[in-house]
């Protein structure tokens, strides 16, 4: 469930309206989120990306009420935070800079 990855990304075109999966929050799956957030240009594009981004903060806040050993817990904690952030910057129309926000993370 957690950083360990969920296998690599196709290199293929991004369509922006298709829903990515959100099973964890490997590298992977914020890769394909912020690819995702940086050709999103219509109002239906920025709610997939908000409900993705809510299931990734979801999943942190699952991953830490599980209480992991300390040096995961920082990271997953920033992380937890970014999603929330990056929700809040598309929800103001700004999905690309939500996108340089998960970049930190990968």
């Amino acid at each position: 469930m957690g950083l360990e990855g969920n296998g690599a990304q196709a290199a293929e075109t991004v369509n922006p309206a298709q829903i990515v999966a959100v099973r964890d929050f490997s590298p992977d799956t914020l890769r394909s989120i912020a690819s995702h957030l940086e050709v999103s240009t219509d109002f239906e594009h920025l709610v997939y990306r908000e409900a993705e981004l809510d299931a990734v903060w979801s999943i942190t806040g699952f991953f830490l009420a599980q209480r992991p050993d300390p040096a995961q817990l920082a990271a997953v904690s920033r992380l937890h935070e970014a999603a929330h952030r990056a929700h809040d910057l598309v929800g103001e129309g700004r999905p690309r800079e939500a996108a340089v926000v998960l970049r930190t993370f990968f």
